[in-house]
């Protein structure tokens, strides 16, 4: 049994890592143009927006996606074990 117990930590781990990527990191309410990831720079805004950031790098903007996940696979669960354990 113990042959497996490696697969079976790493599997569990990406697991986790998987459900914490849907989490978010932080939520930003702007009206600015300034943002790096700003998908249309040269567009004047002119009401506030809301840009949530999730765990994986992915940005939505008023439930829209702006910006795809940034990381997976091995880098999303290295992400996962600064902060987390199993």
């Amino acid at each position: 049994m113990t042959e497996y117990s490696e697969r079976v930590i790493k599997r569990a781990k990406e697991i986790a890592a998987e459900e914490w990527a849907k989490g978010i990191e932080h939520i930003h309410s702007h009206r600015l143009n300034s943002m790096c990831y700003e998908p249309e720079p040269h567009k004047v805004k002119h009401k506030n927006v809301l840009d949530i950031t999730y765990n994986d790098g992915r940005i939505t903007r008023d439930g829209v996606e702006i910006r795809p996940a940034q990381v997976s696979g091995k880098e999303l669960i290295d992400r996962w074990e600064q902060n987390n354990e199993l």
